[in-house]
């Protein structure tokens, strides 16, 4: 039975995932870059689609983390941004004191919604945090 692939790494940007596909190639490691065309195509999307996946076979996925410098794979760079907010400006949820806020500048179903209508984003302000863990929402 031949080896299964295995997502090690998600990307939200296609030239960071080739970047990562010619290392691990050059190193030996056959791998597959899924979602790419899709990401390409409808930049817009990349978050639903969850990224360009770096896949590799389960046999050859350990050595291909440690080629790459990674742990159990990539996190998406807008959770890397989450993590850099929090720390950096110390926000706290007033409800459940957690650090996992995020601050939303635009209304997202406004925004998708005229996409979906008038094939052109319309950025109505929103301006508000939102806790990640408890979905408590404040200004």
């Amino acid at each position: 039975m031949a080896d299964r692939l295995i997502t090690i790494a998600n990307f939200s940007e296609p030239l960071e995932a080739n970047l990562a596909k010619i290392k691990l190639e050059s190193a030996g490691i056959k791998c597959f870059l899924s979602g790419e065309n899709f990401i390409a195509t409808y930049w817009l999307l990349w978050l639903v689609e969850g990224g360009v996946k770096l896949q590799v076979k389960k046999s050859e996925a350990e050595r291909a983390l440690q080629i790459l410098g990674t742990k159990e794979g990539q996190r998406l760079e807008k959770d890397r941004e989450k993590d850099l907010t929090a720390e950096t400006y110390d926000l706290l949820c007033p409800k459940c004191h957690s650090k996992n806020i995020e601050y939303e500048k635009f209304s997202r179903k406004v925004v998708f919604l005229s996409i979906l209508f008038f094939r052109f984003p319309l950025p109505i302000l929103k301006k508000k945090y939102k806790c990640g863990n408890c979905g408590y929402v404040w200004e």
